[in-house]
């Protein structure tokens, strides 16, 4: 049906831009041409209604908003259900972390998810966002403490360079028979419901857009059917209609969900709790985004609240 949808709205579009096109040659202006286009069939409507024909003023033509071609994807997709995992399912115990000769981004810190848990990872430029997030995939050792994951666990990672790691040399099709034995039927499939447009399906990775690396990289995260995911500013190189996707496809899933990222859009719509990273731990925020954001400015002094550049700066650091 939705392939159906797309090609009437090109058929549309493509009759719409011959009537204009025909209008132009008989010496009438784009205004003109636009209002004709626009008001035809409902003058055509009230003509029948009324039992006469009225003509159309081209001198004072109402402008109408003209149809726009169709994009040549439609981005919707789903992460499959994971079976269920008892608790803990991922967690950092009294963990300790430091990079060489560096003072610890943190002290004794515990945090832990399940399942059911949507949570966000905020805090100032860093403080250690993305670090946690190694720790937790396992990327890097506590100095420290523990961090525990369920034996059965999977993780699905995605993150602003995902993509980059693939083989470039492989196309997108390439890479996932190659990677999950799937039929090219099935990859074709899976690269066009995350907005891959198939004429980029059979060229090589690395000639291929930092934007459509990510859908590639969206297309193999499907494909390994995490329990988990963690998200490390996934909306980075996305289209809005990517990145709504995505969101209905969060929040669709029945697995855990970690997501570090600037995009408050993303946040909101999949209802993530807010966890803050501050002072070598991490703490559950007691309100929601619009909460968070007052805090914040209010903890960088009362001065900045009335300042908008210092706003903006201080904003950009969530």
């Amino acid at each position: 049906m939705l392939v159906q949808t797309q090609a009437q709205q090109l058929k549309d579009y493509e009759k719409q831009e011959r009537k204009l096109k025909e209008l132009k040659a008989q010496g009438h202006s784009s205004k003109q041409a636009t209002a004709k286009v626009g008001k035809r069939d409902e003058q055509k409507s009230k003509d029948k209604n009324r039992g006469r024909k009225q003509d159309i003023d081209d001198d004072e033509p109402k402008t109408k908003e003209l149809l726009q071609r169709p994009k040549e994807y439609q981005v919707r997709f789903r992460f499959p259900s994971p079976p269920p995992l008892n608790p803990p399912v991922l967690g950092a115990y009294e963990m300790t972390f430091a990079y060489s000769n560096r003072d610890p981004l943190f002290s004794k810190l515990n945090f832990g998810i399940d399942m059911s848990s949507r949570v966000a990872i905020v805090g100032p430029n860093g403080v250690g966002k993305s670090t946690f997030l190694k720790l937790l995939l396992g990327i890097l050792e506590p100095t420290k403490g523990e961090i525990r994951r369920n034996h059965r666990l999977r993780i699905g990672r995605f993150d602003q360079h995902a993509g980059e790691q693939f083989d470039l040399e492989l196309s997108a099709v390439e890479h996932l028979r190659k990677s999950f034995n799937m039929p090219e039927q099935d990859t074709r499939k899976s690269l066009g419901s995350v907005g891959l447009p198939g004429r980029s399906h059979l060229i090589k990775m690395k000639d291929l857009s930092g934007g459509q690396k990510a859908r590639v990289a969206l297309a193999d995260l499907i494909a390994r059917a995490p329990d988990v995911l963690i998200l490390d500013e996934p909306t980075n190189n996305l289209d809005i209609e990517s990145i709504d996707a995505l969101a209905e496809a969060i929040n669709d899933f029945h697995g855990g969900v970690i997501i570090v990222s600037h995009d408050e859009r993303l946040i909101r719509e999949t209802k993530c709790q807010l966890w803050v990273i501050e002072y070598q731990q991490i703490n559950e925020i007691d309100g929601d985004f619009d909460d968070y954001r007052k805090e914040l400015l209010e903890s960088l002094g009362e001065e900045m609240i009335h300042n908008p550049s210092a706003a903006a700066t201080a904003a950009s650091t969530i």
